[in-house]
């Protein structure tokens, strides 16, 4: 169960803060004017100017990449905020989590061997996202060798 939104700036505030806060935005359904439905689309992007939203991108159950005016859009039912390992949509779930491994991948290459608390933080974080069986051998090898050293350390 993920944290309800209570609207389009809701939406945005998250998907600004995704590396502060993680997790992505899901919604039970998608409805167009056209009449058109999507289930459990996950919305990755919403485009402001100045004080009035104007589109919305999101990814359906089946991987593709819409983008929508916010005129188009006649009801987003039950948009939540929810971590990486909870979505329903199978398509972004499989390439977010993809991008957050790539990223703690890299996040290990630049801390190597001066692993601070921030650093830990993150990684931490992102862990908790995408959930521990989502990390690949060579990233749970990093991860149980850092812990180790903190573990030593503290």
């Amino acid at each position: 169960m993920g944290i309800p939104m209570n609207g389009l700036r809701d939406m945005k505030a998250i998907l600004a803060n995704e590396r502060k806060v993680g997790g992505a935005v899901e919604a039970a359904l998608l409805r167009l004017r056209s009449g058109e439905e999507y289930r459990n689309v996950c919305i990755v992007h919403i485009d402001q100017l100045g004080a009035q939203y104007y589109s919305v991108g999101f990814v359906t159950e089946q991987g593709e990449r819409l983008i929508v005016n916010v005129h188009d859009i006649s009801v987003i039912s039950a948009p939540e905020h929810k971590k990486i390992r909870e979505l329903n949509n199978a398509a972004y779930k499989r390439e977010a989590i993809h991008n957050k491994r790539r990223y703690l991948k890299r996040l290990f290459e630049i801390y190597e061997g001066s692993y601070t608390v921030h650093f830990w933080r993150e990684a931490k974080m992102i862990i908790d996202d995408i959930g521990v069986e989502a990390l690949s051998p060579e990233l749970s090898l990093l991860v149980s060798n850092v812990q180790g050293q903190t573990a030593r350390t503290a």
